[in-house]
């Protein structure tokens, strides 16, 4: 009475790491521009997801930046209404996630 060696060996034949091709593919997802209706004078740059952390740098209404990958929206450190995504361009920090659209 062997157990059938030959059932238990089919889920272990794709062990690809192919299963995400399209995270690689398209880095363009991981660019933003500033919403100019929203944020005519642009945003700042902040050290942490929060409105009373330091800012790191800004960036112009229509202005581009570049999220970081495997990125998430963090909720506001201070509990308010907003929430707050990591980038890595133009430089390291994080932006309000609520008045950046898709790169056109």
């Amino acid at each position: 009475p062997h157990p059938h060696p030959h059932q238990h060996q089919h889920p272990h034949q794709h062990p690809h790491p192919r299963q995400h091709p399209h995270q690689r593919q398209a880095p363009v997802s991981l660019c933003r521009q500033v919403e100019p209706r929203v944020a005519p004078k642009g945003l700042a740059i902040r050290a942490d997801a929060s409105k009373t952390s330091a800012v790191k740098g800004g960036v112009p209404a229509n202005g581009k930046v570049t999220l970081v990958p495997n990125f998430q929206l963090i909720k506001d450190k201070n509990g308010e209404d907003r929430n707050w995504v990591e980038i890595s361009e133009p430089v390291p920090g994080f932006i309000s996630a609520g008045n950046l659209i898709m790169c056109k």
